[in-house]
Parts: C-alpha cells; sequence; structure tokens
C-alpha cells in the first residue's frame, strides 16, 4: 500500500456496519460489494428496489446506497420512498451516473445525504458512507 494512502483509508474503514447495495447492474453491484467488504463494511445486494424493501421488512441496515435508475422496476427515489413509510430514520446515499437530477433534489429532500457519481473511487465511496452514518 502507498504510504500516503494508509491514513486515508483508515478514515474510510467500516467498522462492520451493514449496508446495504441497491443496484441493477451485477458489474457494479459485484465491484460495489468487493469495496465496502475491503473496508470493512456487512454487505447485503439486491439487483431491485422492490428487492431492497422487501429486504427491510425483515432485517435493518445501518445505510442504503441506493442506485436511481433501475430497470426493470421503481427507481432510487419510490425505492427510499417506500423504505422510510416503514423506517423513517433509514440512512441512505445516492449512487448514480445517469439520473434525472429532479428525482436526485427529491431523494436528497427525503433525507439521502448526498449523491456519490459514477464511476466512483474507493476513497470517494468510503467518506460519502462515513459522512452518512456520521450524519
Amino acid at each position: 500500500m502507498i504510504p500516503e494512502m494508509t491514513g486515508t483509508i483508515d478514515l474510510i474503514q467500516g467498522n462492520g456496519e451493514h449496508v446495504l447495495i441497491v443496484e441493477d447492474d451485477v458489474m457494479v453491484r459485484d465491484m460495489a460489494t468487493n469495496m465496502l467488504k475491503v473496508l470493512g463494511y456487512s454487505v447485503m445486494a439486491v439487483a431491485s428496489g422492490e428487492m431492497a424493501a422487501s429486504y427491510l421488512t425483515q432485517n435493518q441496515a445501518h445505510l442504503v446506497m441506493l442506485d436511481m435508475q433501475m430497470n426493470p422496476g421503481i427507481n432510487g427515489r419510490e425505492t427510499y420512498e417506500k423504505m422510510l413509510a416503514f423506517r423513517p430514520d433509514q440512512r441512505a446515499i445516492i449512487v448514480s451516473g445517469f439520473a434525472d437530477s429532479s428525482e436526485i433534489n427529491r431523494t436528497l429532500q427525503l433525507g439521502a445525504s448526498q449523491l456519490v457519481k459514477k464511476p466512483y473511487t474507493l476513497c470517494e465511496l468510503g467518506l460519502a458512507i462515513k459522512a452518512a452514518l456520521l450524519d
């Protein structure tokens, strides 16, 4: 590891917090899962908003990582609204590359803490998650 990166990695390292990844693209979902595991997070990944909402009816997550455009099915904002109906304090970040900015703004107004633009780095993702968990 590069010596300058040691301090940064320490700042973004997780402590086993449970993160739910909601991402329809299997390659992106697998990459995000691997990144978060490297950082020390417990990870569950699902392919749709419907699966995420269903998962959270039976399980808890410290944070949800929401893709905004998922096909087929509901988008990230609609997913977050469903989650908030039964988990009003659910923390979330938005992770997107192509989403409609009005949908992003509406999701942020609902309580998602920030937007991480795709493609993202390990450091960008780690910092966003840490900030959301401390929020």
